[in-house]
């Protein structure tokens, strides 16, 4: 590691975007949006990360990118290496890097930072990239929508919210008002309250010894739907 250098130097210097990228006003790599018509998102399935492989390639299947960071974090240190895998899919998620309010802010900042700088590196070799979102408490909120453009298709996560929905419902309508998605992703059981249209991809899931999730089955293929906003 080249000592001296402060967060700002490492990632600009250290993880340079190969050509061009425009950054918003908290100095985030943007992710490009993906159009509407760019897929047909009803014949649309879904594997995990770590099922993807070359002999599941299939260009009608989205990889999510839900695991833990330990296992994301190899995607981060080697960040082209599975490109040719990913080009071979539909499309790809940009990692699921965990955010949380027991987190300092500038966790918080990196872990969002390597997953915008991943999305927009694989975008870079034509790989069609969709952005994941998460966020936590309404001070995150600048930093969870940075880095993704207005009208973008949003991947996001249910699991663990159905305790605090809440919290998720707040951050959900404050994503949806920053960000217009013309479609989200949701992976995991709906929550009452989301409003919006939507693909929903339910799962279950096989742990190994170490408690690591090796297999990720899910719910054969969701179809578009709209739900309304309460009266």
């Amino acid at each position: 590691m080249i000592k001296g250098l402060t967060e700002y130097e490492k990632y600009k210097v250290v993880r340079p975007i190969f050509g061009d990228c425009k950054y918003d006003a908290y100095d985030m790599p943007i992710v490009r949006k993906t159009s509407i018509e760019a897929l047909d998102w009803n014949r649309l399935k879904v594997i995990g990360i770590q099922n993807a492989t070359p002999k599941t390639s299939d260009k009608n299947t989205l990889v999510l990118m839900f695991n833990y960071d330990k296992r994301l974090l190899a995607l981060w240190n080697n960040p082209l290496k599975r490109i040719a895998l990913f080009q071979g899919f539909a499309a790809v998620g940009t990692p699921d890097f965990s955010i949380s309010p027991s987190m300092n802010i500038n966790e918080v900042r990196h872990n969002i930072y390597m997953s915008r700088w991943l999305g927009v590196t694989w975008q870079k070799y034509n790989c069609l990239t969709l952005p994941t979102v998460g966020w936590a408490l309404p001070n995150t909120y600048d930093l969870c929508f940075s880095g993704l453009e207005r009208e973008s298709i949003v991947i996001i996560s249910t699991l663990g919210c159905h305790e605090h929905t809440d919290i998720f419902l707040e951050g959900f309508n404050e994503m949806k008002a920053r960000i217009n998605p013309p479609l989200i992703i949701v992976f995991g059981d709906m929550i009452e309250g989301m409003a919006g249209t939507f693909l929903n991809f339910r799962y279950t899931d096989s742990f190994s010894r170490n408690q690591y999730c090796e297999q990720l089955f899910l719910d054969g293929i969701s179809r578009v739907f709209t739900t309304e906003e309460a009266a």
